[in-house]
């Protein structure tokens, strides 16, 4: 099949990525938006194809020829522009955050749905070979039921933000919990196969509803068995490094997973304990070929969606639990909040 492909946000990631979607077989770049007009002019030199300053007008003026569109723009600008998308019948591959509001979450599933579309979310740990080898760890039973779980993230984000998009909360949603957080979240998530029941949270804020530092407490329901798993999880975006550093643990009936991001440690009740090294490529090419590939198969039905939109769903429901949990100094029902919208 011959994919006709539209990119919304042509800068930075935006621009990385699209350079990958255009090594893979049978695509061909149609047009591309941006506010930026330097954004516009890279994107016509690399890729010989129009740019617009309106995605509204590239939608209209390529009306037929475009089956998927990349959105990489700020968090905030994701719902509408990925709605236009999907009324137009064009399948969506959307950079995390999904969105930053669940009544928008649920209304672009519905959408998808309705139109037949596919809409998926760009978390990369789901592609990740360590993170994968843990999710197979999970599932075989190898460490038995899980019970508890814990994870953590940090970087120096506000330092390295000031000034731009996503240190305003009007275009990011908020700060570090829905930036690099927002990846952690994902993968906790999904590294226990469960989905989040209940949250309270301290958040604590660099300027008005920009935070940076998050500690959550969280209550998980496992899709498989519905098993409780308890999880804590920390988020900094006041630490030391540029790039973000984080780990993970989980504990079962039979053992503990370790992963610092190059080692995964498996330790048994036994006392037995394995290591392995992580030594398969994880760069930003080799993660985005496999994401993309993925989003083209699941269109013509040749693999399942590795990352669909129920996914982002979760994430921003909890992202928001979280704020509220903080805010009002409760617990909060996270299901709730997805129930709500889709009354």
């Amino acid at each position: 099949m011959q994919f006709g492909a539209a990119a919304i946000g042509l800068g930075g990631l935006g621009q990385l990525s699209l350079e990958v979607l255009a090594t893979l077989e049978d695509v061909e770049m149609i047009a591309g938006a941006d506010v930026s007009a330097e954004a516009r002019a890279v994107f016509e030199r690399t890729f010989d194809a129009p740019a617009y300053a309106e995605y509204e007008t590239l939608l209209a003026d390529h009306s037929g020829e475009i089956d998927l569109a990349l959105i990489v723009t700020p968090h905030t600008l994701h719902h509408e522009q990925a709605l236009a998308c999907l009324e137009s019948g064009v399948h969506v591959y959307l950079e995390k955050p999904m969105v930053t509001d669940v009544d928008d979450a649920v209304e672009l599933l519905e959408v998808a749905d309705r139109n037949d579309c596919e809409l998926q979310v760009g978390y990369q740990r789901h592609f990740h070979p360590g993170f994968l080898e843990i999710k197979r760890l999970v599932e075989t039973g190898r460490i038995g039921d899980l019970h508890t779980a814990d994870a953590y993230l940090g970087q120096n984000w506000i330092d390295l933000h000031e000034g731009s998009w996503r240190v305003e909360p009007s275009l990011s949603g908020g700060g570090q919990l829905y930036d690099t957080g927002s990846h952690l979240l994902d993968a906790v998530l999904w590294l226990t196969g469960a989905k989040p029941i209940s949250v309270s949270a301290h958040v604590s804020y660099a300027s008005p509803k920009v935070d940076v530092n998050s500690a959550l407490s969280l209550r998980l329901e496992r899709d498989a068995d519905d098993r409780s798993v308890l999880a804590s999880v920390t988020v900094s975006g006041d630490g030391v490094n540029r790039s973000p550093s984080e780990g993970y643990a989980i504990w079962g009936s039979d053992g503990r997973i370790a992963f610092d991001g190059e080692v995964i440690r498996l330790e048994e009740r036994n006392g037995m304990v394995y290591e392995s090294q992580i030594d398969a490529p994880t760069d930003f090419s080799t993660l985005t070929t496999a994401k993309l590939t993925n989003f083209l198969e699941s269109i013509t039905g040749e693999a399942e969606p590795a990352v669909p939109g129920d996914v982002g769903l979760q994430v921003t429901a909890l992202t928001e639990a979280t704020y509220l949990a903080d805010e009002e100094g409760r617990e909060v029902d996270v299901q709730s909040l997805i129930d709500d919208a889709l009354e």
